[in-house]
């Protein structure tokens, strides 16, 4: 009897202590099953972060037509799309797991961070629009309107969008959104109505001014009436400066005397004839930041020696700026050559000044012969002499200039500008 007493109870202490290591082994294996998890999740935790980041930069690309989002109530809403291969720049964040959406600087609207690619070059864009007085009309837009940048279509806002207008086009308008230059089209426009944007009076008139050549202290090698020593130009350039002159470019000049732009009051095309020591104007036009337009004659002068921001290069004809050629005064070509080769002259002149389609008749010599061989080359504008301010309305193929010589006092520059 004793014998089977102890052999149960040897039993029981054996299955107690199975009954222990079993429970023991539970509990372990669920410790090391919940640790194991734990790991699992901080594991793929830190993939998704590592993720996220991978899709952050100071400066990325819009891999795909994607949604816009504004936080409101904490809450990301949609108010539109951005288009694929744009390029933006990211406000700084802390990025953790639950992070979904990356802020675009300056714009102050979200994208999703899986539709960004990092990379891509930032493209810093002109403010020129800024200098323009704006029209006392605003333009209403009908919902999803296309907003476009050089005929592409940038955003498409959900929302009807009411702006002031900038410019006016045949086509459409332009306004400024999210701090830069865009254009609506006809289609998308609901209305037009009168507004009270600003009370600045828009130039009657724009003095467009001639040079020639310029030269330095010591140089006695250009005497003609048309030589300018650089005190004058610098005097004249300071007094634009110093009076705030908005100093435009062929093309902006174009729209204001279609009126489809509104220039200030104090506004004015610097131009340059030729390219003879047109290069002398460079360190000035830099200097005082005055913008000048040089009718270049394409052929004679290389284009590289005049780079420069503040240069605009326009067409004076490729190899046809020579005198005694047509009967009366200097004797023009545009005044009589056979067509084909004024126009194929005029092609090449556009084409190596990369599509330009303002010119400078020779001489100042025109006739209507002249004028549609300009207008077959695919010019749209030509500037003539005339001594006159040019005025809305004008012929764009006979815009006046006003030509100055190395007698122009300073008192007789402000009298013809002013």
């Amino acid at each position: 009897m004793r014998k089977i007493r102890r052999r149960f109870k040897k039993k029981f202490i054996i299955f107690v202590i199975l009954i222990f290591l079993i429970i023991l082994g539970c509990f372990g294996g669920y410790y090391l099953y919940k640790n194991h998890q734990e790991e699992i999740k901080i594991a793929l935790e830190k993939e998704l972060v590592s993720k996220i980041k991978s899709h952050y930069g100071d400066v990325v690309s819009i891999s795909k037509d994607t949604e816009l989002y504004e936080l409101v109530n904490d809450k990301y809403e949609s108010i539109g799309t951005i288009s694929k291969d744009e390029v933006v720049s990211l406000e700084k964040i802390d990025i953790n797991k639950d992070t979904k959406y990356f802020k675009i600087k300056d714009l102050g609207y979200y994208v999703k961070y899986q539709d960004l690619k990092v990379g891509g070059e930032l493209v810093t864009r002109s403010d020129r629009y800024k200098k323009y007085l704006l029209f006392n009309e605003n333009v209403v837009t009908k919902e999803n309107t296309k907003l476009l940048r050089d005929g592409k279509v940038v955003y498409t806002i959900n929302n009807s969008i009411d702006k002031p207008i900038v410019l006016k086009d045949d086509n459409g308008y332009y306004i400024e959104y999210l701090d830069e230059l865009l254009f609506v089209s006809n289609e998308d426009v609901s209305n037009v109505y009168s507004a009270n944007n600003t009370s600045e009076v828009s130039a009657s008139s724009v003095a467009v001014t001639v040079y020639h050549f310029i030269f330095f202290e010591g140089d006695s090698s250009c005497n003609e009436a048309i030589c300018h020593h650089e005190s004058q130009i610098r005097e004249h350039f300071n007094y634009l400066k110093t009076n705030n002159y908005f100093t435009m470019n062929t093309t902006e000049l174009r729209l204001y005397l279609e009126g489809k732009l509104r220039a200030p009051k104090n506004s004015i095309l610097v131009t340059i004839d030729d390219g003879a020591r047109a290069e002398g104007f460079i360190p000035l036009l830099e200097e005082y930041q005055v913008n000048a337009t040089l009718f270049l004659i394409s052929g004679w002068y290389p284009k590289e020696k005049f780079k420069s921001e503040y240069m605009e290069l326009a067409s004076h004809t490729h190899n046809l700026h020579t005198p005694r050629v047509c009967p009366g005064g200097q004797g023009s070509p545009l005044k009589c050559l056979e067509k084909t080769k004024l126009v194929t002259d005029l092609q090449i002149s556009r084409e190596l000044l990369d599509g330009t389609e303002a010119f400078c008749f020779p001489f100042y010599e025109y006739n209507d012969y002249g004028i549609s061989a300009l207008q077959e080359a695919g010019f749209k504008m030509g500037f003539i002499g005339g001594g006159r301010k040019a005025t809305p309305g004008v012929n764009l193929y006979k815009i006046p200039r006003l030509p100055l010589n190395r007698y122009t006092t300073l008192q007789q520059y402000i009298s013809k500008i002013s």
